[in-house]
């Protein structure tokens, strides 16, 4: 069959396939390095929260993970979202929107108010969703496991918050940790500004889909919960030792804040930057292979961590543990717009979402393990169990 001027269907289709956007990849990056920022906020503020409030172990926890809650949740929203309004429009409205329950954290004095201003700006944390599909509309399929890997390196974001955060607080802030939160609220503002101004949506050969066809599409296709399971624990075990590290050192090895916000950034790089040779990888060899390797070590990880070795061990063991999820982050988001092309924001939302939720309940499983056991291997067992089921799938 011919178009009217005299290409193939085939043909038309490459000639209208998006070959790359830098600026689209370099701008949805940075933003969603500046919104995870905002995110993981409160992982560095741990241990203050902590003295300042009188908080047990698990509601340490819930604090330290409670913004992972709604902006797990909302993922597969916002990926729909994205899908049918386009990611220049949806990312620029996010960002606007967090920066203020993000500002007005200065003003919270309760451990209340402090679970209020973390379940709204945990908002930040659906860009994961937005970012994906409008970076991965830009891309063929040859060359998207590469840029999502890169668009991924925005994980980044977290470094800036358990790396820089306590050196702020504590050499220009005075230790008055409060002022902490405007500082990491600005940035949401200058990129909704770079965002709106200099990005574009890809062109689309086909309609979106209703919104309703989208939540259709959930309950049809088994793979997508698949993908879900597997990123709850690459994504999720990301999201869990990002936020629960710095406080975790302090706690079981007795180490000052910064130096465990050093440890917790060590882990954050390593997760982060190995990110994209894990979609380079997807994007030339066999998914299914890569992920076996990566829950077989990860596995192994944990049980190691659950045996509380020594800090050096331990800071190994999480370091190689982080490579292994980065690794599996890589290779799992360069399967979903190969299977789900049309539906990208959609399924990503949706696995996405899972992987925000990991990050959500694991903490909370480590802290239930601390204060009923008076140990964190039960925790630790929990989460290898998880890596070993992925790996039987």
């Amino acid at each position: 069959m011919k178009y009217q001027e005299g290409k193939t269907v085939a043909e038309k289709r490459t000639a209208v396939t998006p070959q790359g956007n830098t600026t689209v990849l370099v701008l949805a990056t940075l933003s969603f390095a500046a919104c995870f920022a905002v995110w993981a906020l409160f992982s560095p503020l741990a241990p203050l929260m902590r003295e300042e409030f009188k908080l047990t172990e698990i509601q340490l926890s819930l604090l330290v993970s409670i913004p992972a809650l709604l902006g797990s949740a909302l993922r597969i929203a916002m990926g729909i979202l994205t899908d049918i309004y386009g990611g220049r429009k949806v990312f620029t409205v996010l960002m606007v929107f967090c920066f203020f329950p993000t500002a007005l954290g200065m003003y919270a004095n309760s451990y209340t108010s402090l679970i209020i201003c973390g379940l709204l700006f945990g908002m930040a944390g659906t860009s994961f969703a937005v970012g994906i599909p409008h970076v991965s509309k830009w891309y063929p399929s040859e060359k998207q496991g590469l840029a999502l890997g890169i668009y991924g390196v925005g994980n980044l974001g977290a470094a800036m918050a358990t790396l820089l955060g306590p050196r702020i607080i504590h050499n220009y802030l005075g230790d008055q940790w409060h002022y902490i939160f405007p500082i990491y609220a600005i940035p949401l503002l200058i990129m909704a500004f770079l965002y709106w101004n200099y990005t574009s949506d890809a062109p689309v050969v086909s309609k979106p889909r209703s919104f309703n066809e989208l939540l259709q599409l959930y309950k049809k296709t088994p793979l997508a919960w698949v993908f879900c399971l597997f990123y709850w624990v690459t994504f999720g075990g990301f999201v869990c030792f990002s936020l629960y590290l710095p406080g975790y050192f302090v706690k079981v090895y007795g180490i000052p804040r910064i130096t465990a916000g050093d440890l917790a950034t060590a882990f954050i790089f390593t997760t982060s930057l190995i990110r994209p040779l894990g979609g380079y990888m997807a994007d030339r060899f066999q998914g299914r292979k890569i992920l076996q390797g990566v829950f077989t070590i990860a596995a192994l990880c944990l049980i190691i961590e659950g045996l509380a070795p020594s800090l050096t061990l331990a800071t190994c063991a999480f370091i190689l543990f982080g490579a292994c999820l980065g690794i599996g982050n890589g290779v799992i988001f360069k399967l979903v717009p190969t299977y789900f092309a049309r539906e990208t924001g959609a399924v990503g939302g949706l696995v996405g979402a899972a992987g925000g939720l990991g990050g959500f309940f694991t903490p909370i499983i480590l802290g239930v393990s601390k204060d009923f056991t008076g140990s964190y291997f039960g925790g630790f067992a929990v989460a290898a169990s998880f890596c070993l089921i992925c790996l039987f799938l």
